[in-house]
């Protein structure tokens, strides 16, 4: 194949044109909203409108509400809405997110969520605050939230800081990591930066490492990885990795604020020996700083690992048979993050959905049934 390298830094026609906006939404409070978004610690581009017109290709539509005073935002979240099986659902992801987290700034943001909620006629909604956000799970419970955490939703991470450069890097590794990268290059890997005419043969990839670990693809078309190149533009980055000429494997980068997110990835399975994966990910650690970066997210972790290994806890034999044991050996240390809360329309629905939730498995099933 031929790869088409595109210089980091060149905006796209998207870009250009100031933001990519999701029908419904005015230009001018997305573009305002997105500026407020990107200043605040707590803001995540999951809340984005860009964000919101990469989901509006996979058929959710999006409701944007904002407030402030003295033409200065306080605060504000993206809701996006779906039509399932089970009614009309709601996602407000990574929100609401706040100038200033108070009691009282917190209490009147989470009103205002229950009441777009019901102004939407919503069978149900899901709130997921930031990662970073003091706002409890019981702060959602006496708004009528199920106590359960909707299941399939990303609750820990691994994280990993990029600060000091390469160097900082390379001594955050550990000496396994080092091995496998030294011989890795030994054995000529190298990674190259990819473009848009890459993204069918990156999502290849993704495929082949979904059929090896038993999922579905997230795109599930590679339209959804050019959705998320043409809204973010330059805060999009496509790593591959090479062994000879052979692509093997590769890794998409979303940067927003300082950190840099390991959205999506892939790996033929091939030349294992070789480490292509230690060194793309190392490398991609190296761009993200260079990128202005502080920290990189490796998207996910096992809970109960994470809750075990903040509590100092040997998990090493546990830890060894996931994939999680991989980004712990280039320097990355788990974060626990808000769990998701569901909100059915009417109050006496709740008991019964708490009692689903708390069975992972006919609530994993009823979910893709809903989905379609």
């Amino acid at each position: 194949m031929t790869l088409s390298i595109q210089p980091s830094g060149v905006q796209s026609g998207a870009e250009k044109a100031g933001s990519v906006v999701p029908a419904g939404v005015p230009e001018e409070a997305s573009l305002e909203w997105e500026a407020f978004l990107e200043s605040q610690p707590r803001g995540q581009y999951q809340q984005s409108v860009r964000w919101g017109w990469v989901k509006e290709g996979e058929g959710w539509r999006c409701r944007l509400e904002t407030w402030g005073c003295g033409g200065q935002l306080a605060g504000g979240f993206l809701l996006l809405i779906k039509r399932t099986r089970l009614g009309r659902l709601g996602f407000v992801n990574k929100g609401p997110v706040l100038a200033e987290e108070t009691p009282e700034t917190v209490s009147a943001a989470l009103d205002r969520v229950v009441r777009v909620a019901s102004e939407e006629r919503l069978q149900a909604l899901i709130v997921q605050p930031p990662d970073a956000s003091a706002i409890g799970s019981d702060e959602l419970w006496c708004r009528g939230f199920c106590k359960s955490p909707v299941p399939g939703i990303i609750d820990a991470t691994l994280v990993a800081s990029v600060e000091g450069g390469s160097e900082g890097i390379l001594h955050r590794l550990s000496r396994s990591a080092r091995r496998e990268l030294r011989i890795a290059r030994e054995r000529g890997v190298r990674v190259v930066e990819g473009g848009s005419a890459d993204l069918p043969a990156f999502f290849e990839l993704m495929c082949l490492t979904c059929r090896r670990q038993g999922a579905r693809p997230n795109p599930s078309s590679v339209e959804g990885l050019r959705r998320r190149w043409t809204a973010f533009g330059s805060n999009m980055r496509l790593l591959l990795a090479l062994v000879g000429d052979e692509l093997v494997a590769g890794l998409s980068l979303l940067r927003f604020g300082d950190r840099c997110t390991f959205e999506k990835k892939g790996w033929n399975g091939r030349h294992a020996a070789a480490f292509p994966n230690t060194v793309l990910n190392v490398e991609a650690m190296f761009r993200a700083a260079e990128w202005g970066c502080r920290e990189v997210d490796f998207c996910a972790m096992d809970r109960t690992l994470a809750e075990r290994m903040l509590q100092g806890q040997s998990v090493d034999e546990d830890l060894a048979k996931t994939w999680h044991a991989f980004n712990v050996r280039l320097g990355a240390r788990p974060v626990l993050l808000p769990p998701a809360l569901v909100r059915a329309r009417y109050g006496w629905e709740r008991w019964g959905l708490d009692w689903l939730l708390g069975r992972p498995f006919i609530s994993r099933r009823l979910a893709r049934w809903a989905a379609g």
